[in-house]
Parts: structure tokens; C-alpha cells; sequence
């Protein structure tokens, strides 16, 4: 082996634990969820996991087994439709200044037209739903994603999207507007009913998914991976940049350049 051969096996090998280091301690430039907190999360997913299959898949299965498919979608359509005025200020927040009109529009139309969000008009009227939440708009602002994280009972999350969700809750119109406060001094927080029906709302849409996801060998990679997939996805509109080459396939390339010649028979 030739002094310049080996100085490229040096230098691939430093390079290797220049780019792993910086994996580790960077995730903003990471190609996948940065989780430095796994054997927390992986804690926190089997807790998820074992209560699902418990106490809340059996109920999910039994109301998709009770309740016909189109009362089902009636329930879907109107908690999406609540969501609306989240949206629209999340829009408003990112500048989206033409989507905010087209949220609000829809809002109008299913709230009307649609009969309170029970039938999906907007959508056969060519405008579209999209989605917008706090932690896209911080995004947007340039916070980087955060530690990976899984939360009790809500699953998937990051540093960012969990202040998202907990702005959500302190801030969400809707929810604002099913606190109520009577003469006597009561308070009514009928938020909290809307959150619950949202929420189971979400695991019969997704019942079938998640099922087969727990048929998986490592259901919480396939899951962290899915969801670090969809945010980007949701934060870029659907259009998310194409990543960079990956230094390590370079350096595996080049590795793989050094060996072939190495092994060519010596003149």
C-alpha cells in the first residue's frame, strides 16, 4: 500500500468522525429525527403502545364496527372544520396571505353551506384543506427542529412542535371560544370534550395504520421516522427540498474507489 493511499484511509477515516460527531450534536443539518433521548422515548412509546392496545384500539374497533362510515366522516369533517380559525391565524402568522383567504373561505362555506363542517363543500368547490400549526409557523421562523420526542398519550413530537402544541392549547380560537364563564362564577370548558373527540376522532381515521405499525420489528423507528417524513413535508407545502449528497455515501464511495485499487495486482 502506497504513503498517498494510506494518507486518503486517514483522512476518510477523520473525516468519518468529523461528519458523525457533528450528527450528533447538529440536527439541524440532519437527514433524519435528532434523539438523543431514545431510551426515554422508547419508555414512553411502549407506555403509548401498551395503553392503546388496551384500553383505546378496543373501543376504536368497536365504534368503526357500530357506527356507519359516513356518520364517522360527519364527525371528522366537523373537527377538522374547528380547526379552521387555528389555521387561518397560522397562515397569517407565516405571511401566507392567499392561503389565510382561502382558509377562511372554507371556514365560511363548510361552517354555512356545510351545515357546520359536517359535509366537506370547500372540497368539491376546488379549494382544498391544508394544514397549519404553530410549531410550521416557528418553523418557518427558523427554529430548528429540537430533540425528537415522544409525549404520553399524544406519541410523536419534537422540541419545537411541543411548544406548537401546548400554544395550541393556551391559544386556539376555537377553544377559546368553548370556555365559558356563568353569572354564578362556573366555568364551562368545553375545550376539553373538543379535544377528547379530536383525539379519538384521529385514532379510528388512522386505526387500520396503526395496527400495522405495531406489527413492525421496531414499531417506534418506523413511527419516528414517519414523523420527522411528515413534517417536512407539512412545513414545506408539500414541496420539501431535495437533501444534499450525504458526506458518509462520499466517503463510502471513495473508500470503496481506494480498495478496488488496492486489490488490482501489483506490476
Amino acid at each position: 500500500m502506497t504513503f498517498l493511499q494510506n494518507s486518503k484511509q486517514l483522512m476518510s477515516a477523520v473525516l468519518l468522525l468529523m461528519t458523525a460527531a457533528c450528527a450528533s450534536t447538529r440536527p439541524d443539518v440532519a437527514t433524519e429525527a435528532y434523539d438523543p433521548l431514545e431510551p426515554m422515548n422508547r419508555a414512553v412509546f411502549e407506555f403509548n403502545r401498551v395503553t392503546d392496545r388496551a384500553l383505546i384500539r378496543p373501543i376504536s374497533a368497536a365504534y368503526i364496527a357500530v357506527v356507519p362510515e359516513a356518520p364517522r366522516d360527519g364527525v371528522s369533517n366537523v373537527m377538522r372544520n374547528l380547526r379552521e380559525p387555528w389555521v387561518f391565524l397560522n397562515d397569517i402568522l407565516q405571511l401566507k396571505f392567499k392561503r389565510a383567504g382561502r382558509t377562511l373561505g372554507r371556514f365560511v362555506i363548510n361552517s354555512t353551506v356545510g351545515m357546520a363542517g359536517l359535509f366537506k363543500v370547500s372540497d368539491d368547490m376546488g379549494i382544498p384543506y391544508h394544514s397549519e400549526d404553530f410549531g410550521q409557523t416557528l418553523a418557518t421562523w427558523g427554529i430548528g427542529d429540537g430533540p425528537y420526542l415522544v409525549l404520553p398519550f399524544l406519541g410523536s413530537s419534537n422540541g419545537r412542535d411541543a411548544i406548537g402544541l401546548g400554544t395550541y392549547f393556551l391559544a386556539d380560537p376555537t377553544s377559546l371560544a368553548l370556555k365559558e364563564v356563568d353569572d354564578s362564577g362556573n366555568f364551562f370548558d368545553l375545550s376539553l370534550i373538543r379535544t377528547g373527540i379530536d383525539a379519538f376522532d384521529a385514532r379510528v381515521r388512522f386505526h387500520n395504520e396503526l395496527n400495522e405499525l405495531y406489527k413492525e420489528d421496531d414499531p417506534y423507528v418506523i413511527s419516528r421516522s414517519l414523523y420527522w417524513q411528515n413534517r417536512r413535508h407539512e412545513i414545506f407545502d408539500g414541496n420539501p427540498p431535495e437533501p444534499e449528497e450525504d458526506l458518509f455515501d462520499m466517503l463510502e464511495e471513495q473508500q470503496a474507489e481506494i480498495d478496488a485499487e488496492e486489490a488490482k495486482p501489483q506490476e
